[in-house]
């Protein structure tokens, strides 16, 4: 792994497939900060991560239990949760914690120091990820109780890593609405998760008619996902569009990003949105 600093942490959304970039989640009556850490180890070197629970209700108080699952990406982007150490990127048997429960008063948050440790020898390099689990069982407003839970996403990736992203198709389409949109197929083939961010520029002739910036875009070590962007206006006729993104998880460089090439998508001379009627899943 190249020279850099021991490690850093990204805060990230952990629901909205990988588009948006905040602080903490909420559900229900809990918040949870912050919703993702992102941390490049050297094997053997120890560090603490601090998560904040708080309870955001002002007249209540609640109780919360946690544990530790295992997580991947959906196709889509999404985290699935599975038991605590089932998978060969499980970082389950590297993390500590507390108490497994907390009490928290109307408005009072608490903070949990989660404990890494990393292996010496490392069964496998690349990305390995953990979730801590906060969950509640709270009163609905008809008096049901319902189970609410919440987590903090963990992505560490330990060892030599590299991070390959690459845009292997895209295709005009439109949304359920029947909106424009564009559906982009993204590949990794390296053995750490890529975070993009990018831009998608839209001409026509010679002037720019939109701009459309993404964030966060996650693609999972040895994954592949579909990303569908709706477009905020109607394309014009005979579009050219193309898309700049960069990697801003790179470990194999010393800066820790790499920009890829620059993709254009196909269009059809002469399409317009109000006749646009190529599926979702379509051919290039």
């Amino acid at each position: 792994m190249p020279a850099k600093m021991p490690f850093r942490t990204f805060l990230a959304a952990i629901l909205a497939a990988g588009s948006a970039a905040f602080m903490a989640e909420a559900q229900g009556r809990i918040g949870l900060q912050p919703a993702s850490v992102e941390l490049e180890l050297d094997p053997g070197q120890p560090t603490r991560q601090v998560v904040t629970i708080a309870n955001l209700d002002p007249a209540h108080p609640v109780s919360v239990s946690l544990a530790l699952a295992d997580w991947a990406y959906d196709a889509e982007g999404a985290p699935v949760f599975t038991p605590a150490g089932e998978s060969d990127a499980s970082a389950a048997g590297w993390a500590r914690y507390g108490a497994p429960t907390l009490s928290l008063a109307p408005g009072q948050s608490k903070q949990v120091a989660v404990n890494l440790s990393t292996p010496e020898q490392l069964a496998r390099t690349g990305d390995h990820r953990v979730a801590l689990l906060v969950s509640s069982v709270l009163k609905d407003e008809t008096g049901q109780w319902e189970k609410h839970q919440i987590a903090s996403l963990f992505s560490l990736t330990a060892g030599q890593a590299a991070s390959r992203p690459r845009i292997t198709g895209s295709r005009l389409t439109v949304t359920a609405d029947g909106e424009p949109a564009i559906e982009l197929d993204l590949t990794n083939t390296g053995n750490a998760h890529a975070r993009l961010d990018g831009v998608i520029e839209i001409r026509s002739g010679a002037e720019t008619v939109l701009t459309q910036t993404l964030r966060g875009v996650i693609v999972p070590d040895g994954g592949a996902r579909s990303l569908l962007i709706p477009l905020d206006q109607p394309l014009p006729g005979s579009p050219e569009i193309e898309i700049r993104l960069t990697n801003r998880f790179a470990p194999q460089t010393t800066r820790g990003e790499k920009a890829l090439p620059a993709h254009k998508v196909k269009t059809e001379a002469g399409t317009e949105v109000a006749v646009l009627t190529l599926p979702v899943g379509g051919q290039n």
